[in-house]
């Protein structure tokens, strides 16, 4: 995996750090006792900024000279795990002691105080059309929703959503979990476990709301008719709702016979009713079913909706079903898969399916398998693709593979490829390095596959301390992306994988050659684009941004060293392409603070919690 980005930093450290290596030039440095006392941590700002927070403040520095951009002495005691650069704007969000700010990270004005409101900032999005950031917060024990106008930079309006419940005595945030949707009428609809609210997009004043028995399940707003879908759990009925007034308008003898699973859109614009039974295709002009009867299928867990027709699957711990319906709702072929399903795709040859028994293409027409040969992946395979020979690239097991997309075939490249200190359970992520071959990583592990199927190195490094925890982690992350099984290995696998398989598999982190386009920019303009009257709000060309992914050539790994002295912690910079550390930072606590900004090339470590130093990696 990628263990730095140009955001990324950060761990703490209280000592000083020594370059071991020669050659590194030092760009600037600066003590900040006088100024800040103590910082705690520094960050990198979407700007390329360096945020660093301490006993005396907050401050913001060039990360170019280290000059002091801004200084707010009353910002004391930031969290950084609450640190939210708002993407692709120059502001951020920071919570302190008493209260959180939204700050114009560029000059550090407050532009917006929650003490004021008595709230927090949990979470955000952006609507560059509608010229607006919504910001979901907490209030007391509930949830609020606050509009952030973009041309302002200012409040529009706040609007408490409900309050938080208990389950067995523990209390359980209300989350916004469906939506937000922009209705013709110019409002906003959102769900909330078992509420859905309607409100005015000017003034945030609730318009009407609706309560459910059980959680909403789904929540569709749908243009083509300006109706609202709603799936309660276990409800017998899909509710189809106005939302403009709130009225039920589902028609009298639209009941579900099974649990309501899901409520998706096809490619025609119709909406495919899921339930675990089976499933029915809706005219949204009509709101009625369009096949006389549903399709049935027992224990139906997902559709996929294609363009020949309907891919059903039905995912079980030890055995599964994919099945293959044409748009008449007529099933064209079925087949039986071993093991728990917990990737499946349409792809431009059949549906891809992988299982923790076996994994492979069954065509449109019969079923038929594409691949002569099917792979068993005993853990989520590390994923990347190979730009050069335009084929997704599969790694799991000793074994590498490579998958054509146009041709739907699947070549076994790689046999017997052993890894240092790496098993089944090892949650490995994949890397395309141009004209070199495929790098597999973890933050510990580096090792280079190349494109022959030869290993170019492998090596690994003890962490300087424990990482237990980080699988348990990972299955909750499982868990939470609907996967209810038990399977090792990265879950950012099976993301990418689906992007390469239904999506653009040009969008890579590769680090191919550069494509830099200076003129574009990555930023924002607010106003209206009609009358012309458009303000910029942020701009930053594309190599700020961009280039990184393209030009960084170096993995760093903290790693501890026994000595006879004793035990040592070091920074490494390896070469991906060779394997070779570069150099190495030598550090006398075994939690470093730094910081890798991998667009300009430069290392930023915090020594001594105060005296800050960049160098030209």
């Amino acid at each position: 995996m990628r263990l730095f980005k140009h955001v990324i930093g950060t761990l703490l450290i209280c000592t000083t750090c020594l370059f071991v290596a020669k050659g590194q030039d030092k760009i600037w440095e600066v003590d900040l006792n006088s100024a800040m006392k103590e910082v705690n941590w520094i960050e990198q700002t979407n700007e390329g900024f360096i945020l660093a927070s301490g006993t005396n403040g907050l401050m913001a520095l060039n990360n170019k000279t280290g000059e002091t951009l801004w200084h707010n002495n009353e910002l004391k005691g930031a969290v950084k795990g609450s640190l939210k650069l708002i993407e692709g704007l120059p502001i951020c969000y920071i919570d302190f002691a008493q209260k959180g700010v939204i700050l114009n990270s560029t000059n550090g004005e407050i532009l917006y105080d929650t003490q004021k409101d008595g709230v927090r900032v949990l979470n955000y999005s952006i609507h560059s059309d509608k010229n607006l950031i919504l910001f979901e917060l907490s209030k007391g024990e509930g949830t609020a929703l606050m509009s952030f106008d973009l041309k302002t930079l200012k409040k529009q309006w706040i609007t408490e959503l409900g309050k938080a419940y208990k389950v067995f005595g523990f209390k359980i945030d209300k989350r916004i979990s469906k939506g937000p949707f922009f209705t013709k009428d110019e409002s906003i609809i959102l769900g909330i476990t078992n509420n859905i609210y309607t409100l005015d997009l000017k003034t945030g004043k609730v318009i009407w709301s609706f309560e459910g028995k059980k959680a909403v399940k789904s929540l569709i707003y749908s243009p083509l008719n300006n109706c609202l879908y709603v799936g309660v759990r276990k409800h017998k009925m899909l509710i189809i709702l106005d939302p403009k007034t709130g009225e039920d308008i589902t028609p009298s003898k639209f009941k579900l016979k099974g649990e309501l699973v899901d409520v998706v859109k096809d490619k025609d614009g119709n909406l495919i009713l899921v339930e675990n039974i089976g499933f029915n295709i809706i005219n949204p002009e009509t709101n009625g079913a369009i096949w006389p009867k549903r399709a049935k299928i027992a224990n139906l867990s997902e559709v996929i909706p294609h363009e020949k027709g309907y891919i059903a699957i039905v995912k079980a711990e030890k055995a599964g079903y994919i099945y293959m319906f044409d748009k008449k709702g007529k099933r064209i072929w079925s087949e039986g898969i071993s093991g728990y399903i917990y990737y499946a795709a349409s792809t431009t040859k059949g549906v891809m399916y992988i299982s923790t028994e076996n994994s492979n293409i069954l065509d449109f027409e019969k079923g038929k398998k594409v691949w002569k040969k099917t792979i068993k992946f005993k853990a989520i395979p590390a994923v990347t693709f190979d730009s050069k020979e335009n084929k997704v690239v599969l790694f799991e097991n000793k074994k590498g593979y490579k998958f054509d997309l146009k041709t739907g075939d699947i070549e076994q490249f790689a046999n017997d490829i052993k890894l240092e200190k790496v098993s089944k359970s090892t949650p490995l992520e994949a890397e395309y390095i141009a004209n070199t071959g495929y790098l597999l990583t973890t933050p510990q592990h580096v090792s280079l596959l190349k494109s022959d199927g030869t290993l170019s190195y492998t090596k690994y490094y003890k962490p300087a301390s424990s990482v237990k925890g980080l699988k348990s982690l990972a299955k909750f992350g499982l868990l939470a992306a609907g996967i209810d099984f038990d399977i090792d290995g990265a879950l950012a696998n099976i993301n990418k994988l689906k992007t390469f398989t239904t999506g653009s598999p040009l969008v890579n982190d590769d680090t191919g050659d550069a494509d830099v386009q200076e003129d574009n920019i990555a930023g924002m303009s607010v106003g209206n684009s009609a009358t012309g009257e458009m303000r910029e709000v942020f701009k930053v060309t594309r190599e700020r941004y961009f280039n990184s992914k393209k030009t960084k050539e170096a993995q760093f790994i903290v790693n501890a060293v026994k000595e006879e002295s004793g035990k040592k912690h070091f920074i490494y910079k390896v070469d991906k392409k060779s394997g070779n550390v570069d150099y190495k930072i030598e550090l006398l606590d075994k939690t470093p603070s730094y910081l890798i900004d991998d667009i300009d090339n430069v290392i930023v470590i915090n020594e001594k919690k105060h005296l800050l130093s960049a160098y030209q990696l």
